[in-house]
């Protein structure tokens, strides 16, 4: 123990020295950065100085003023400097005083050049025995001028020598780039500008940072750490004499060795004492211990010594604590199992309730359909009946156009729960592209929601083979997404646009535009956007999303751009393009031929006379049936060539229905239209694939009903031209 001692009291008596020689270069390092902060300080200000619009415009009087209330007098001031080197302004004299002759063309040539600062060493002043430091920048406002900081020397001495407290024996002193002392802590004045020790000049010069022992100008041995000014290349130096160094090194030995001493005495007059005492407890507690390894209630004997007394007693406690641990354990893997059954139950309840919503979603949609479908027949008969006059051919067509837009809408409710099935089925046909946008927009023009705002339309005829419906619901989503964060007043452009391969929908406005962060996202559902500035939030995010999931359904690609907040948005579709359809034979003429027997079945009455009246209108002999019972009654008293059957009926459904008549007799040969008012694919349809011709989703136009049964009935009778009875299409 004493050898083992020897080496901790030296390096004890090392390590003091070490933290000694430490603090050394801490102190130094901290003087560094009081001058660098100086130097900054001075630094920023003339930047600020050299941006001034006074110096843009030449108001030197004003910039005089300017600098001179940045100055720190007395230690600093300013000057402005022209390319010759002369000076404009001096802030240490009044403005408009004559300034000195003094020319610094060498160093305002330099600066001007390199077009960076510049810190001189120690330098005469304008007054005899002046000596000064001078900070240069160049003139950002007036290029070829010069802005500098006269700093006296009393600002070093005041601001960068502070000795630690305790250390008054210490030395600093600030050493230019030449050897010559800047500020001095001790006889500052006699040293002043003069040169330093060599050893310490040599030694800054060949190294960043460092330590030497060497005699000072006083003839002390000191311990001297050195650094150097990031921002000046300075020399910074502090000393501490070799002796106060090594005393306190010697003063922690001796300690440290009493200390040592006293503890090797106490240690082996206490071991012997002691020694007993403690076998003797950790015996018991090594007993105590086996047993609680078994597993049993440890046996606890008191003992002479508290500590083996609390050991004791804590494992006793660490039994009784295993004890409930296992018991909680217990009951925590019954609670486990409760709640994994409760998890499953609620898992299956969830997907009931899913279940539940998407049939609600499916309901909602055919009961809105029902009454459209009414208000679309007698759309169409107004049209077929009343005579143009006074703007009613606009009007009703303005009617026409809602009824379609309010399907839209019943199907964006409805395809809220479809788009994340992916259950979207497209009526694709060739059509011009530039008029179904042109009628899209013509409809939304009309509406409350553009009300104020300017819808301009640049298109050219462009074909594709899309679904009408759905192209006019991108174009309504986009457009009405445009509005809606469109300030009132302002205008949406749409443009239509052929390309070698695609046609192209565009869709730009002025309104608030999409964040980076959002832009990403702006097509997943529910996702939304704030609105302009003191409009709520309307909406329920799902428009663009269907936009996309319909898009990508025809086989084409939508994306959206902007240049931020505030810069607008566009959105392009891009689809497909194909030549153009040859108008159908329906189109050119529609002349009545054979009648043709129909079976209208539809429990909504409404629906049901105007229907039947328009297919009627068409040249068609049409009978209805508002019930699956109804139906089957009418069918064997009339024997209809085509059924036009509606599947959700309030006795048998459509199904039923169509089952019963496929098994009378000749029931092969009559066609059989669905008519659904639940939208998107119904997962019975594919039980029974042939009972059905055609499936048609309510409220379909009497021209597409009409168009259905001419294709079925050509289908039956390819080899009778002209005996399929109703209109020619």
């Amino acid at each position: 123990m004493f050898v083992a001692a020897l080496f901790v009291v030296e390096h004890v008596r090392e390590g003091e020295r070490q933290a000694a020689l430490q603090g050394l270069h801490e102190s130094v390092r901290a003087t560094a950065l009081l001058v660098d902060r100086e130097i900054r300080g001075s630094l920023g200000t003339l930047e600020a100085l050299g941006t001034s619009v006074h110096l843009q415009h030449g108001n030197l009087r004003a910039f005089h003023d300017q600098a001179a209330a940045l100055d720190r007098p007395p230690f600093v001031w300013t000057l402005l400097l022209d390319p010759s080197g002369e000076r404009l302004v001096d802030t240490a004299r009044p403005f408009g005083a004559p300034h000195l002759a003094v020319v610094e063309h060498g160093i305002v040539a330099q600066v001007l050049a390199t077009q960076r600062p510049w810190v001189t060493d120690l330098t005469p002043g304008s007054l005899p025995g002046e000596l000064l430091t001078t900070v240069y920048v160049p003139a950002r406002a007036a290029p070829g001028y010069v802005i500098a900081h006269r700093i006296s020397v009393d600002l070093w001495k005041k601001k960068a020598l502070v000795l630690p407290a305790g250390r008054s024996a210490w030395l600093l002193a600030v050493i230019d780039r030449q050897g010559k002392f800047i500020a001095r802590s001790q006889r500052a004045d006699d040293l002043l500008g003069l040169p330093a020790r060599p050893e310490l000049v040599a030694a800054a010069a060949a190294a960043a940072d460092g330590l030497i022992r060497h005699l000072t100008l006083e003839d002390v041995e000191v311990y001297d750490a050195f650094t150097h000014s990031e921002l000046t290349g300075w020399t910074i130096a502090v000393a501490a004499p070799v002796g106060s160094i090594e005393a306190s090194s010697w003063l922690a030995v001796s300690w440290l060795v009493a200390g040592l001493a006293l503890a090797l005495a106490a240690g082996a007059a206490m071991a012997t004492y002691l020694a007993r005492k403690f076998l003797r407890g950790i015996e018991i507690a090594g007993a105590a211990a086996a047993a609680l390894g078994r597993g049993e209630p440890p046996a606890v004997a008191p003992t002479t010594l508290d500590e083996i007394n609390t050991l004791n007693l804590a494992l006793g406690h660490a039994g009784h604590l295993l004890s409930a641990e296992r018991r909680l354990r217990e009951a925590a893997e019954a609670e486990r199992a409760r709640l994994l059954e409760a998890e499953v139950a609620a898992r299956e309840a969830a997907q009931k309730d899913n279940a539940a919503k998407d049939q609600f979603l499916a309901l909602l949609g055919h009961e809105l359909r029902n009454p459209l479908a009414g208000i679309a027949g007698a759309t169409d008969l107004l049209q077929r009946k009343i005579p143009e006059a006074a703007g009613a051919g606009r009007y009703l067509a303005i009617i026409e156009r809602q009824t379609r837009n309010l399907t839209h809408i019943v199907d964006d409710l409805v395809d809220a729960s479809r788009v994340a099935l992916g259950k979207i089925v497209l009526q694709a046909e060739t059509i011009n592209l530039a008029d179904c946008v042109a009628s899209c927009v013509d409809g939304l023009r009309v509406t409350e929601r553009a009300a104020g705002y300017s819808l301009v339309v640049q298109a050219v005829d462009v074909w594709v083979h899309a679904d009408a419906v759905r192209i006019e619901q991108i174009v309504s989503n986009l457009v009405t997404n445009a509005l809606k964060f469109s300030a009132a007043g302002s205008e949406v452009l749409l443009r239509v646009l052929a390309l070698e391969s695609s046609a192209v929908i565009e869709v730009t406005d002025h309104g608030v535009g999409i964040t980076p962060d959002l832009l990403p996202h702006v097509f997943e559902t529910f996702m939304q956007g704030p609105g302009p500035s003191g409009r709520l939030q309307s909406g329920l995010g799902i428009g663009l999303a269907l936009v996309r999931q319909l898009v990508q359904l025809h086989g084409g690609e939508v994306s959206a751009t902007s240049q931020g907040a505030g810069m607008g948005s566009s959105f392009v579709v891009s689809l497909p393009r194909v030549e153009r359809a040859q108008p159908r034979p329906a189109e050119q003429a529609r002349t009545a031929t054979t009648a043709c027997r129909v079976l209208l079945v539809d429990d909504n009455a409404d629906a049901r006379a105007t229907t039947a009246q328009a297919l009627r209108h068409l040249g068609y002999s049409v009978e209805v049936a508002g019930g699956g019972h109804d139906a089957l009654a009418a069918a064997a008293l009339q024997s209809p060539d085509v059924v036009v059957l509606d599947i959700g009926l309030p006795d048998l459904d459509g199904y039923a229905v169509a089952a019963a008549l496929r098994q009378r007799a000749g029931g092969e040969a009559v066609v059989l239209i669905a008519l659904s008012g639940y939208g998107g694919p119904d997962p019975r349809r594919h039980e029974a694939p042939q009972l059905f011709d055609e499936h048609l989703v309510k409220p379909a136009q009497p021209d597409l009903l009409a168009r259905s049964i001419e294709n079925q009935l050509r289908r039956r009778r390819p080899s009778e031209p002209g005996q399929t009875g109703g209109q020619g299409f």
